[in-house]
């Protein structure tokens, strides 16, 4: 994944929600993503990328869309995810970590929209082959870090959704914190500061990895896979919403962080209001 990938998913400016394969994202869940300021009646929807392990996810949970995502099957780890900010809440972290059933191919999981719990008896973790469980992270020394924040959602259900493992990609413990610390509570003061938040303002955040060299191992069958889960070189965040003072004008921040030793960048975005 080059720069250049990048930022075509930051010029995009994002937003989206719950669990179901789709075929579209403009057809299915829309209105995660930010309206064209020129065209209202249509989404500017990020790069969503041809290969055949790359899947479109509407994040669905206890009757709603909550979260869109792009998840590549061969990594294991999510492209990114959109979704919207209208405020800030207190939300209890969920105790289960889900699946999207949807990515297997067997018969009991083809047909639930819902994402499911986990699988932690072998038989059914055998199955999994599109994604990864949560036993996959036992016993190594990365952490599941989200790429859609539970600090973000706007109600439990949705802080509920975020802990889906298409939402999640291996860090190093301290690059969890320094991530959460020098970005998503930076970003998070920079919405309730600078952007216009009400029944028809939204703040519009699209956040994924770029994938690296080194991998988690993961068994399936009591065979052990190399290349399970890969750790990516780098998480970014781009954000775009309405200015507080001003209708007519859009600001956007955005954030490139390097994993090992967490070395962070803001990448300059600012001829983008131009």
């Amino acid at each position: 994944m080059k720069l250049l990938t990048l930022v075509l998913l930051f010029s995009a400016f994002s937003s989206l929600s719950l669990t179901e394969v789709v075929k579209s994202f403009k057809q299915s869940c829309p209105w995660f993503f930010l309206q064209n300021p020129k065209i209202h009646t249509d989404y500017i929807v990020p790069t969503v990328f041809t290969g055949h392990q790359y899947k479109m996810i509407c994040q669905h949970w206890n009757i709603n869309y909550r979260f869109a995502t792009v998840y590549d099957t061969e990594r294991r780890i999510p492209v990114y995810s959109a979704y919207t900010f209208s405020q800030q809440k207190q939300l209890q972290r969920p105790d289960e970590w889900k699946i999207e059933p949807q990515l297997e191919d067997f018969k009991e999981y083809k047909n639930k929209k819902n994402m499911i719990d986990s699988p932690r008896d072998e038989e059914t973790v055998n199955k999994i082959k599109n994604q990864a469980v949560d036993l996959d992270y036992k016993d190594t020394s990365y952490t599941r870090g989200h790429v859609f924040p539970i600090q973000y959602a706007a109600d439990q259900d949705q802080a509920d959704s975020t802990f889906t493992l298409t939402n999640i990609a291996p860090q190093t413990r301290n690059s969890n914190e320094q991530w959460a610390e020098q970005v998503e509570t930076p970003m998070l003061k920079n919405i309730t500061s600078l952007c216009r938040l009400d029944k028809n303002h939204l703040a519009y955040i699209v956040t994924g990895v770029i994938p690296g060299e080194k991998w988690i191992n993961i068994t399936r069958n009591k065979t052990e896979i190399k290349n399970g889960i890969n750790i990516p070189s780098h998480y970014w965040s781009a954000l775009c919403c309405t200015d507080i003072n001003n209708v007519n004008n859009l600001v956007f921040r955005a954030y490139l962080a390097k994993l090992d030793n967490f070395e962070l960048r803001r990448p300059d975005i600012s001829n983008l209001n131009k």
